[in-house]
């Protein structure tokens, strides 16, 4: 009887979730979702302050130590402290994207039923468009930033190895340096539209 009544709980707890977010209406969740674009667009300026640094960084610790140790996964270098501080900065990055996913869902949820002029359902509609693009396109992105970390990751363990080489110097360079021209072609398609999204937060807020 108990499980029976806890069970009816969940389902009545989870019913009104639902109707508690069917209850925003299309332009609350269009200025959510551009309060969230302009969130995800400095978190990407914190990311690209620490990628400005990576070089100075990368070069004080290959001159500092003939071993390299600063770079191994347990060191200490500003190498190795680049690349956690981006990792964290990433990891916000990516929960403020699941937030902003969950913005387009709802956003997807509204058809023009819900507004009494034609006029202002194409407003919306424009909106939502810029927002499906930006969630597509911020997904090519954490895609492939993911995979620039691994492989800096990778790349700074294996230098410090024993039996590191010119090669290992060179090929490793050469392999991140793709990966991150492809995070940043993503990034470059994305900007202006998430741009253009975070400003509708902008104008929403100057409206008020």
């Amino acid at each position: 009887m108990v499980l029976k009544k806890l069970t009816t709980l969940t389902i009545v707890g989870v019913s009104i979730g639902v109707l508690a977010a069917c209850s925003r209406t299309p332009d609350q969740v269009v200025t959510k979702s551009a309060e969230n674009a302009q969130t995800m667009m400095g978190q990407l300026e914190s990311i690209q302050t620490q990628e400005m640094a990576l070089q100075d960084a990368f070069e004080a610790d290959l001159a500092a130590d003939e071993s390299l140790a600063n770079l191994a996964e347990s060191g200490t270098g500003a190498t190795r402290e680049n690349l956690q501080t981006r990792q964290e900065e990433f990891d916000e990055l990516k929960s403020l994207f699941e937030d902003f996913q969950d913005q387009v869902e709802s956003l997807n949820e509204f058809d023009e039923t819900d507004f009494t002029a034609g006029e202002d359902f194409a407003n919306f509609d424009t909106s939502r468009q810029l927002a499906d693009s930006v969630n597509t396109q911020m997904s090519a992105y954490i895609e492939n930033y993911q995979a620039v970390l691994e492989k800096e990751d990778a790349y700074y363990t294996s230098l410090a190895a024993e039996d590191s080489d010119l090669t290992t110097f060179s090929d490793g360079l050469a392999e991140i340096n793709g990966n991150f021209e492809t995070s940043q072609a993503a990034l470059s398609e994305m900007l202006p539209d998430l741009t253009a999204l975070a400003k509708l937060s902008q104008t929403e807020n100057q409206a008020q």
